[in-house]
Formats: structure tokens, sequence, C-alpha cells
């Protein structure tokens, strides 16, 4: 009807607006328009205060609700999205009567990651003041509490500095603990770190748990032998120019033998065309071979790293090891 509008339609957008104005007290944010909602509702980050200017330090993403509902994926499509979204995910729960947003952690999402957990998941937000577990709701899998917010603010909060300083140094914290575990699921590594117990608007213990899956899918244990590749050619060549002539031997060795034991990993990707790429090959293994006299004529262009892993081999400790003695 011309000139009028469903009141209810505008609850959430009032909502968005105290989450934002909360956020922004802490860096930039941006709004997804309402076609393009896919279940994020603001891009947001942090900055660090330069002089008169700010430079951002980090990203994060925010759901909002209107008070205490539940967060439902109902397919293993939607499940899949959270679990695998790739930057910090936070879930703010506004009360706008009291005018207050309480900001929680979904790091449970990393857990259900590590088990390959897929069907429907439902996240349940408390109020509680601490929170002392992943908030398993009864032993029902797909349905997890999320027992307590790591930040909850007033309107008069958001109107104090100080008050404002110091819930950003513990939001802070909770931001960087969701990067780290985005980056382990990114390598290929199914583990996760959390702060348990903690308490609301308080920074969190330096103590932490670890969690994951010890015997994960071939899917991600793929992923991670080819991170390790990469990061022992890489880090053994910067090794070796800084000196420390054994680590990058054993850098070698680690990258030689997942080379030969996972070859067909690396067939599709061009910068593994030759056996050990980069400083790796043109520095440290032609010094390994030149150690040992490899590098004579038409010799094996591999001969010292090929010798050092049958001494290995042929170690006594080394066979009964093998062996599972």
């Amino acid at each position: 009807m011309p000139g009028s509008f469903a009141v209810n339609a505008k609850e959430g957008s009032r909502s968005e607006i105290l989450a934002d104005y909360l956020f922004s007290r802490w860096g930039a944010v941006t709004p997804v328009r309402r076609t393009d909602d896919f279940g994020i509702d603001l891009y947001c980050t942090l900055f660090d205060q330069i002089g008169k200017g700010a430079a951002v330090r980090d990203y994060f993403s925010v759901q909002v609700k209107s008070g205490l509902i539940p967060w439902e994926f109902k397919t293993p499509e939607q499940v899949r999205w959270l679990l695998e979204y790739p930057t910090p995910l936070f879930l703010a729960c506004v009360d706008k009567k009291k005018l207050t947003v309480a900001v929680y952690h979904v790091m449970v999402r990393f857990l259900l990651r590590s088990l390959s957990v897929a069907g429907s998941l439902v996240l349940e937000p408390a109020d509680a003041d601490n929170a002392d577990s992943l908030g398993g709701i009864g032993g029902v899998l797909g349905r997890y509490m999320l027992p307590a917010p790591v930040v909850k603010a007033t309107v008069d909060d958001m109107m104090d500095d100080a008050r404002m300083e110091q819930l950003s140094n513990v939001f802070q914290k909770w931001v960087s603990l969701e990067r780290e575990n985005c980056e382990l699921a990114q390598r290929g590594l199914l583990r996760f770190r959390i702060p348990l117990p903690y308490r609301v608007n308080e920074t969190p213990a330096s103590s932490v748990y670890e969690m994951g899956n010890a015997a994960p899918q071939d899917e991600f244990i793929k992923r991670g032998i080819l991170t390790l590749a990469e990061d022992a050619e890489c880090l053994g060549g910067q090794l070796y120019r800084k000196g420390d002539r054994e680590g990058s031997l054993r850098a070698l060795l680690l990258v030689c033998h997942i080379r030969k034991k996972y070859a067909p990993l690396f067939d599709d990707d061009p910068r593994w065309k030759y056996r050990l790429p980069a400083d790796l090959g043109r520095l440290v293994n032609k010094a390994l071979n030149d150690a040992a006299g490899g590098n004579q004529g038409a010799g094996n262009e591999f001969q010292g790293a090929d010798e050092l892993t049958k001494l290995l081999e042929q170690s006594p400790i080394v066979q009964r090891f093998l062996a599972g003695v």
C-alpha cells in the first residue's frame, strides 16, 4: 500500500544499526545490502589509532539477531558454508529494549569441521556470565549452546571512551584467536584452540584448550601434506642462507620423503615440476651434492640426498622404528 510499510520488517534493521554502532567504535563497518544477504550482515575491521588517523589491523564478519534467537543451518550445504567460512566470524544478539549488544564466538564450527559433521546445525545463544565448554546440548549432535558472549555492551558503554577501549582489547583477542583457527583450517590442520573457561568482557586467559581430529579424512591429509612440503621447502632455503645448514638439511630430507611418498599429489602443481624447487634445490641440494662428489660430469643430481637417505635407513634404530618394534 503506498505510503505505508510493515513495522515488523524493520526489527532486524534496527538491531543491525545498534550492532553497527558498536563495531564502528573499533573500526570500519560495511553493512551487506538486503538484496545480497547470504548469512552475513556486517563486514568489519579493527584499527590501530595512529595520531589523528588509523590503520586497519584485522577483519571479521558478523551475523546480527534480534534477541537470543537460534542461528539455524538446515541443510548440509548451509552447514558446510559455516564450517568453511574463511575469516573470523561472530554472532551479535541485540536486545532492543535494554539497548544491549551481546557478541558471541562460534568456534564450535572448527570442532565440527574437524569431525566432518554434516546434516543440520542449531547454535543457541544464552545469557550466562561465563562459559567453561563448547556447549553441546545433552549430547545431541547438531545442537550447541553458545553459553556466554565474549563481549556485552550497553548504549552507555558505547558512549564511554574508556569502556570502549577496554572492551576493544578484549574483542581484539578473540578476533586474533579466530584468525589463528581459520589459518590452521586453511593449511589443512584439523585442530583449533580456544580459551576455556572465559568470562564476559574479560580478556581470555593465556592458557588454551587444543582440540581436533587425529585421524582426518584423506582430503585434509592431502592439503596438510602440500602445506608441509611448501613450508619445509621455503624455510629450508631460508635457514641455509642464515647459516643453519643442519636445519636446511633436515628440511631437504623431509621434502624428499614427501615428494617420493606422495608424488601424485604434486602432479598438477607446476611449481613442483622439479623434485626440489627454489633455494632448497638450487642451494641446499647442490651443496649436499657437492659434499657427496655428485656434481662431477653426468652424475645423479640428487646423489647426496639419496646416499644420506640410505644411511639413515640402515641405522638399526631407524630400522626398528620403521618395523614397529
